[in-house]
């Protein structure tokens, strides 16, 4: 049976622990450099804490190395690798080739999305050269994942919820070309969610001033059981720059889903860490931060995967303007809704702008006073973009996880011996060799010990029963209990402490020579190699010419920026091959082109192979 994993996100020790105690597998964090978000490293000293608090429940903690790196960085990648694997990580997540080339640590590799895992014969070559695990393209269909996992044997991790690049992941070169912040070394400006014209050639507006590459948030809840069916092993969440709110409800969200498939199809799947995670709260992903959901090429193309109008969450739908006096509004509201001081709203006034206002008194009759804002108006759908009471709910909620066990007494020749053994199998026990009386009224003595050994308090434990010996029962005063109590379960979880064991790297037997597919690589800038190190590792494979990664070239004009399976000419209705139920525009004259104030960008189209490609194309003097 194949284990599932639930894999969350981190950017600091704190919110990895919270996802660890709402019922995360694995969570996967970055260190002070090469971790694929600027923002957000971590001391190996903080990461190594956070590893301790995961493998009390046998959870793992992946260490983000996915970024690019020049020659001048590789040493201290190497000693970074190594510091991690000291600190107790369970993998590696890279994307450079050259790390390959290293004497690493002896646990599993990850192959980053990065890496641009959209092939079967791209996994297949990564398999062969040591990845015990790639992260597959967020586009990938649902029929695409059950033919790589039939053809490989490499474990398979795939996004279910969280923001989309609209790039095929480590192929965006968009960021760097705008602002010099490469997306590729973690420091991407996410031009993509900036408005653009769409314009033909003849320079007619088809798009005003539209968020026309800004992509919905992926939520894939509702298909756990069918991507665990089609191979997948690791369902991640995106959000290392998101909040603890965020983290806590998607965890939960996939913690109960991911439960739900373990306990009906048990024959098939087991968990892949210990614990039992008892949640304070009901888990709902569209309260805390999204841009609306898609679930983007699981089936099929479809048009709902993008937002035009803006890039930023909008929230749930709660009603409907009916009324307006100044600042206050009176709201039909959406069956089941109800606004409370401190709840943030948006609208879209008459321009198509988002406009966001905060609640500050809501009265009996339901109108409602928010902070001043202008262009609300009769009929307006408002939304909710902060619920302010659920994420009250979740800062203050009491979330548990908890590892069941049971306790046994047993009391021979004046020892008494309590031994615990939770349901994994694991036990440990303890002697006590004191004058304990015989207890005068059993009844009440069996209430006493059973109470008194049931207590676990803030441990990780949770004792679901206690069974005593028959006959008589020894008298032990409250005190002396609690502390006997107290030694064995700390000696238990040091013990389950100290057997945990870093995973060793499964896939040993690499393939030096193993030629890479060179029809699914251009060896371009797309290759993304900036050091010896990587051109070592693929003129090994067979690939010697190969020309400077983007970040490295001193003149990165009029290059491919980005290959999307996002279509404009699909979204407007041109497209040969799918219906989109979109009025076309008329008399279009291509190639079409993206425009901003400062930029512009060709469009080129792959009908063979459905992807939308954006070159730099600045205007000639």
């Amino acid at each position: 049976m194949r284990s599932l994993e639930l894999l969350a996100p981190a950017k600091n020790i704190e919110i990895g622990m919270s996802a660890i105690n709402h019922g995360a597998d694995a969570v996967y964090i970055g260190p002070s450099q090469f971790g694929a978000r600027d923002a957000v490293g971590n001391s190996i000293s903080d990461i190594e804490k956070l590893t301790k608090h995961a493998h009390r429940f046998h959870s793992k903690i992946f260490a983000t190395m996915n970024t690019l790196m020049f020659d001048k960085e590789l040493e201290s990648a190497h000693k970074q690798a190594w510091s991690l694997y000291e600190a107790g990580v369970d993998a590696l997540i890279i994307q450079d080739m050259g790390l390959l080339e290293m004497d690493l640590p002896p646990i599993p590799l990850h192959a980053s999305t990065q890496t641009h895992n959209y092939h079967l014969e791209k996994v297949k070559f990564l398999e062969k050269v040591g990845f015990d695990r790639v992260v597959l393209a967020r586009e990938l269909s649902i029929k695409d994942i059950e033919e790589i996992n039939k053809a490989t044997n490499v474990e398979l991790e795939a996004f279910v919820a969280g923001a989309l690049c609209v790039s095929l992941s480590g192929q965006c070169y968009m960021s760097n070309n705008v602002g010099d912040r490469s997306a590729n070394r973690g420091a991407c400006g996410q031009p993509c969610r900036l408005p653009y014209d769409l314009v033909d050639n003849t320079g007619r507006k088809l798009a005003n001033q539209k968020h026309l590459l800004s992509l919905k948030d992926l939520n894939m809840s509702d298909y756990v059981l069918p991507l665990a069916r089609a191979g997948i092993k690791s369902f991640k969440i995106e959000g290392r720059l998101k909040d603890e709110s965020y983290v806590k409800n998607q965890v939960g969200n996939f913690r109960k889903r991911i439960d739900f498939v373990l306990d009906k199809y048990g024959d098939e799947f087991v968990a892949d860490s210990q614990g039992k995670t008892m949640l304070d709260f009901e888990p709902a992903i569209e309260k805390t931060y999204n841009r609306g959901f898609t679930t983007y090429f699981y089936k099929e193309r479809n048009p709902e995967i993008v937002h035009f109008d803006t890039p930023k969450a909008i929230g749930d739908k709660v009603g409907k303007v009916k009324q307006i006096k100044a600042n206050q509004y009176l709201i039909e509201m959406d069956e089941g809704k109800k606004l409370i001081p401190g709840d943030g709203l948006c609208f879209y006034d008459k321009h198509e702008q988002l406009q966001g206002m905060k609640v500050e008194h809501v009265d009996a009759e339901g109108w409602i006073k928010t902070s001043l804002v202008m262009g609300v108006r009769v009929g307006a759908d408002i939304y909710r973009n902060h619920d302010h009471q659920f994420v009250k709910d979740l800062k203050s909620q009491k979330t548990q996880r908890k590892i069941e066990s049971d306790i046994v007494m047993d009391w021979k020749d004046h020892t008494i011996t309590l031994t615990i053994k939770d349901i994994y199998g694991n036990t440990y026990s303890d002697k006590y060799k004191e004058p304990f009386e015989v207890a005068s009224n059993r009844e009440k003595s069996e209430q006493n010990l059973t109470k008194g050994l049931k207590k676990s308090g803030n441990t990780i434990f949770l004792i679901n029963k206690v069974t005593l010996p028959e006959g008589d029962l020894p008298f032990i005063p409250g005190g002396r209990l609690n502390q006997m109590r107290r030694d064995l379960i700390e000696a238990f979880e040091n013990k389950r402490n100290s057997e945990y064991k870093q995973p060793p790297r499964l896939n040993t037997e690499i393939d030096h020579s193993y030629p890479f597919p060179q029809k699914i690589q251009k060896w371009d800038h797309h290759g993304n190699v900036l050091n010896k190190l990587a051109r070592q590792f693929y003129a090994k494979h067979g690939i010697t010419e190969i020309e400077e990664g983007f970040e490295g070239r001193e003149d990165k004009s009029k290059l491919r920026l980005m290959t999307t399976k996002h279509c404009l000419r699909y979204q407007i209705g041109l497209c040969d091959e799918y219906e989109t139920f979109v009025k076309a525009p008329e008399d279009v004259k291509f190639p079409l082109f993206l425009k901003s104030k400062n930029a512009r960008y060709k469009l080129k189209f792959n009908c063979k192979e459905c992807v939308m490609m954006i070159d730099d194309a600045p205007e000639e003097d």
